[in-house]
């Protein structure tokens, strides 16, 4: 194909297109997080009857260096062609992708050459590190998909590419081909996400082109935005080893079921977090219609993920036993601080992260993310022997309110939006509601019924209580959830065309 712009790949969108495709991708991709996390689960329950901890624990070491190769193979440029308003050019995704292969195959290389001296743990890490060239091959078609908001198809590459990984990693673990089959599985993954994107992205698999100076303007931004990913990946590995040094092995268990309980709100938060950074780029030139949409994007958010996470925190003391043991009752007490922390934090940087990028401020959100995590390990520490993994959850919820007031400072100093006020009602109702609905559980007998009462009780407050206090407000999330599912099960001009 030609020089220039990609083939159909950046068309501009008029603002009723612009918003029904964000409402649809928060459906789709919030949906798609959900079966992903359903399919992950129950590959892992049928995978774990296979193999013992040990093998377990080498992938996972595996894994590790497949993320720190993402990281670095990435450096955030592509997230510089997403929040630009001109849109990329040929050239300019092939100089991307020619430097992301370029920086994985070095890594697979060293990986490979590693490998046969440091023995099976290396071997297998260099089996996974194999994938990621693969991986690179994929940047350009996602940033034209996301640049368009066309989640339909990047739901259908990343299915696509868990659907093979399961098929892959049961089979030949079932096999007894035993830790090699989860390594392969991960080669398999990548594949299956090239040739699928081949197929879905018009433009395809964009050749590379060694040409770094195309690149270089993108690098300041990219770093900065790349170094808020390392600042919340190197986050929670440093409070594992301070929740295991300074609290013990099964404090850190306790505290790894509790966060897996809470991936489920967070499913949904990073659904509205990936959408609103391309929406916010697309009107970042147009203050007025920015401007609503953050007040929008706020307002919403504390009301959608109020019913959610007031519903988790009463149902805690019931749930968390009920569903994974009675030896794992006290996990129950990180999550109202967690839920709290994202019910705040959440809230204001899905209304102001995306426009912060949008605008290239990712100094600000780097700022934000550094201070929210020295605030979680300076409340979390001291409290952690006297209370308990409970600590863990307050110290979510401090940082998380340094990080809304940074985030909220950069963006009133912008744009007329008042996003403070807006939480104290959703905050204070779903407190109220998430306390009943936990004294309700406890008072059940801390069963998984009691769990389900207390959470249900929760819930039916929030609804009541926010509806005294803005009816107005429940009446528009409602209806925001509902536009954004018949916005997903729509089929527009464009996506029948292809």
């Amino acid at each position: 194909m030609g020089a220039g712009r990609p083939r159909g790949e950046d068309e501009a969108l008029s603002g009723s297109e612009l918003k029904r495709r964000a409402k649809a991708g928060v459906f789709v991709v919030s949906t798609r997080g959900l079966v992903i996390l359903l399919l992950g689960f129950a590959g892992n329950v049928v995978v774990a009857r296979l193999l013992d901890p040990h093998d377990f624990g080498v992938v996972a070491i595996g894994m590790s260096f497949v993320l720190f190769a993402g990281l670095v193979s990435d450096g955030g440029l592509g997230a510089g062609l997403i929040r630009r308003e001109e849109p990329p050019t040929r050239q300019e995704l092939g100089a991307l992708s020619a430097l992301q292969l370029g920086v994985t195959l070095a890594m697979a290389a060293l990986a490979a050459a590693l490998a046969v001296p440091l023995g099976r743990v290396a071997s297998v890490t260099a089996v996974m590190v194999a994938s990621m060239p693969l991986v690179a091959l994929q940047f350009p078609g996602r940033i034209l998909l996301e640049r368009s908001l066309r989640y339909r198809r990047l739901v259908a590459v990343e299915m696509s590419q868990v659907l093979c990984y399961q098929a892959w990693a049961i089979g030949t673990v079932a096999a007894g081909f035993g830790v090699w089959g989860l390594a392969t599985a991960t080669v398999v993954r990548a594949l299956a996400g090239a040739v699928v994107m081949a197929f879905v992205c018009p433009a395809g698999l964009v050749r590379p082109l060694p040409t770094f100076r195309l690149v270089r303007p993108l690098v300041g931004f990219g770093l900065r935005f790349q170094a808020v990913n390392a600042t919340w990946l190197l986050r929670d590995q440093v409070l594992n080893v301070c929740v295991a040094s300074f609290g013990g092995v099964a404090q850190l268990g306790l505290w790894a079921l509790a966060k897996r309980l809470m991936e489920v709100p967070y499913l949904i938060l990073q659904s509205l977090w990936r959408v609103s950074f391309p929406t916010m780029s697309r009107l970042a030139a147009d203050e007025v219609r920015t401007t609503r949409l953050v007040q929008q994007a706020l307002d919403i958010t504390t009301v959608g993920m109020g019913f959610v996470l007031t519903a988790l925190a009463g149902s805690a003391p019931g749930l968390v036993p009920g569903l994974f043991g009675p030896q794992w009752r006290d996990a129950a007490a990180v999550v109202p601080g967690a839920c709290l922390g994202l019910a705040v934090g959440g809230a204001v940087s899905v209304a102001t992260q995306g426009y912060l990028y949008a605008l290239g401020d990712a100094r600000t959100v780097l700022r934000a993310s550094l201070l929210q995590a020295v605030t979680w390990f300076a409340v979390t520490l001291p409290l952690l022997v006297p209370l308990g993994v409970a600590s863990v959850g307050l110290g979510w919820f401090a940082g998380a309110v340094v990080e809304a007031l940074v985030l909220g400072r950069a963006t009133t100093r912008r744009i007329p939006v008042r996003l403070f006020r807006p939480l104290l009602a959703p905050v204070l109702v779903g407190t109220g509601s998430s306390a009943l609905g936990w004294a309700v559980s406890v008072r059940g007998g801390g069963t998984l019924w009691s769990g389900l009462a207390g959470g249900g009780c929760s819930a039916v407050l929030f609804a009541v209580g926010m509806t005294v206090a803005d009816r107005r407000l429940v009446r528009r999330t409602c209806g925001f959830a509902s536009s954004s599912v018949r916005a997903a099960l729509s089929r527009d001009r464009e996506e029948d065309g292809g």
